[in-house]
């Protein structure tokens, strides 16, 4: 797992960056890639990795950038390939051939991506099971290509310079780019309030600063006098896939065979364990293979007790399965200043409170010697589990008439400030904003329902309406607290074969209305698993994570009341009433606090920002 970014410029012009800018620009990442950084030039591109060593980590032949022995090609890769020794396998006699006998160098999984890539062009991307953002350079036809795993699980953004354009793992490094303009997005702006996500529909928070969707990939034209990327593939379109089998076995077979494959690393890998079934699951799949494993909880601590059941749940678990267990607490009194810690580390607002959790459970981890962790993020979006809100969806599409379509319900029933709650919340630039996030929504939803499977309907559009717009948050914010201590989150649930599995299952397999308790939620998963974990974590609803960020959010008050970047776009009676009563406006409490941490910190006193250089 790593860091990577380049840029690339004018054909004729050569990257203006010198040595010591690039590398500084490379520091931005290093959080990333404790373990080694480099940096290759072509004529007008640039490519930087910062090294996370997980694979061959011993070996020097295994830094990036990587590039055949011929010259031609080169890559910068994040990410872990789990059908790395298939894939290599069928490689190998025209690797062979191509470097006259000498063969793969490394054991690595980048140098397997570099070949593929080599040999297939970029249909070999559909040969790739795992995770990862790359660019790779083709110096012979002047092209690169930046793609994104289908699920996304790694992220990449990129913006335009006024000679061509700079991509990066984050967009943190990206908008400390001398020449790439440093401005708020204020349709995001908006969007952030309705949905507390950090990126939308390829938008971030940053003005100009696009994400490369999950599933995504750009073509860039060297010869171009101005580069620009062209898309090649659109998001989402890797689960019309035939239905597969619903039987309960099948599906074991499926998750088991995902979690093993997760496993592969030349480094010490752990588990996080909430006693959730997600969590329960996987740990007790690799605690059946491995009896070094240790696992991991995270949890708040007020008045001297832990909150919620998930501590004392996993520790129970802990002992039933052989782990070494690991409680990390979040204490209320630490709570304040590691939420100002990890925006100024993002460069960004935090979407949820657990964030600071999930942050201080990876250094924990580091610090005891792991450098993989093994999470449960996806299998409620792929397979059902937000038992109440699905409840709410699946009533909507059972009125015979009703006031808004399905796309605007979806995005109302969850939705932090509503659009129509917005106005007179808002002012100057940032009034007005809201039509963005209601028109993604309404195309996502219409691309959802076109690629339900066969004889889905209403509510398996809503499902994979939150694959796309939930999961892809989730899994942001797993990789910006991980990575910013160097471990590498690995998501079982959130891969490719899981998902085409799960999109094929009809929704009877997955959730069912009106059944009480958790029995309607995640319903193959609880069949498949039945007998194999304890059965009162099979009987167990979904829960969030219990932080009464409530009142632990109240002291942001005063960063509210006197940050400059809210006073620009916020109506000074609404900061007024949130710093005067923070717990009882706790959704704007949450939200306007971390926008003022975010904008305070990151543009200062003016919000017009950096202009490109």
């Amino acid at each position: 797992m790593c860091g990577i970014l380049g840029e690339v410029t004018a054909r004729g012009e050569a990257v203006g960056l010198t040595d010591e800018q690039a590398e500084r620009w490379l520091g931005e990442l290093d959080h990333r890639g404790p373990d080694g950084r480099g940096l290759w030039r072509g004529e007008n591109v640039l490519l930087g990795h910062t090294r996370l060593a997980v694979r061959d980590p011993r070996n020097g032949a295994a830094a990036q950038p990587i590039t055949t022995p011929c010259g031609r090609y080169a890559l910068v890769y994040n990410g872990e390939l789990y059908n790395d020794a298939e894939l290599r396998a069928s490689l190998e006699p025209a690797v062979l051939q191509a470097t006259g006998g000498a063969g793969f160098q490394t054991a690595c999984d980048a140098e397997t991506v570099l070949w593929a890539l080599t040999l297939g062009g970029r249909d070999a991307l559909g040969s790739m099971r795992g995770m990862f953002a790359l660019a790779f350079v083709d110096l012979e036809t002047r092209t690169v290509l930046l793609s994104r795993d289908p699920l996304g699980v790694k992220p990449l953004v990129w913006a335009s310079t006024p000679t061509g354009l700079a991509f990066a793992s984050e967009p943190r490094a990206l908008v400390s780019h001398p020449r790439v303009r440093l401005a708020p997005d204020m349709e995001m702006f908006s969007a952030y309030l309705a949905t507390s996500r950090r990126t939308m529909a390829g938008r971030t928070l940053f003005e100009g600063v696009e994400a490369i969707q999950p599933g995504e990939t750009l073509q860039i034209d060297l010869c171009k006098r101005r580069p620009r990327p062209v898309q090649l593939y659109t998001p989402g379109l890797l689960f019309g896939v035939a239905p597969a089998d619903p039987a309960p076995e099948a599906c074991r077979s499926v998750i088991t065979d995902s979690v093993l494959a997760h496993l592969v690393s030349d480094v010490p890998v752990c588990s996080m364990l909430s006693g959730g079934l997600d969590s329960t699951i996987i740990a007790s799949i690799v605690a059946g293979r491995r009896d070094d494993l240790a696992t991991w909880c995270a949890s708040g601590v007020d008045g001297g007790q832990e909150i919620g059941p998930d501590p004392a749940e996993a520790r129970a678990l802990a002992g039933e399965l052989g782990t070494r267990h690991h409680d990390v607490h979040l204490h209320a009194s630490d709570f304040m200043g590691a939420w100002r810690e990890h925006v100024a580390h993002l460069g960004q607002p935090l979407s949820t409170p657990n964030e600071v959790a999930i942050s201080r459970l990876a250094s924990a981890v580091r610090e005891s010697g792991a450098r993989v962790a093994l999470s449960g993020e996806g299998a409620d979006e792929l397979f059902g589990g937000y038992d109440a809100i699905l409840s709410a969806y699946a009533t909507h599409g059972r009125l015979p008439a009703v006031p808004i379509g399905s796309a605007r319900f979806h995005l109302e029933a969850a939705a932090w400030v509503s659009p129509a709650a917005q106005e007179g919340l808002l002012h100057g630039d940032a009034a007005g904003q809201s039509d963005f996030v209601i028109n993604a929504y309404e195309r996502a939803y219409a691309l959802s329902e076109t690629q339900v499977r066969e004889g889905g309907g209403k509510l398996d559009a809503h499902l994979q309406l939150q694959r796309r717009f939930n999961l892809n948050a989730l899994l942001e914010r797993l990789d910006g607290a991980t990575m910013r201590h160097g471990i590498e989150g690995r998501t079982p649930f959130a891969d490719v074969e899981v998902a085409r599995y799960a999109e094929s299952l009809p929704m009877a397999a997955k959730f069912e209305d009106g059944q009480a308790g958790a029995a309607g939620s995640k319903i193959i998963l609880r069949r498949a698993f039945k007998g194999a974990i304890p059965e009162r974590i099979e009987k167990r609803r979904k829960a969030s994570f219990p932080l009464p960020f409530e009142t632990w959010c109240a002291p942001v008050k005063d960063e509210i009341a006197g940050s400059r970047f809210l006073a620009e776009w916020v109506a000074p009676e609404v900061i007024q009433a949130v710093a005067g009563d923070p717990e009882t406006h706790w959704r704007l409490t949450w939200l306007l606090g971390n926008l003022a941490l975010w904008g305070d910190a990151v543009f200062g006193a003016s919000s017009a920002g950096r202009q490109a250089a």
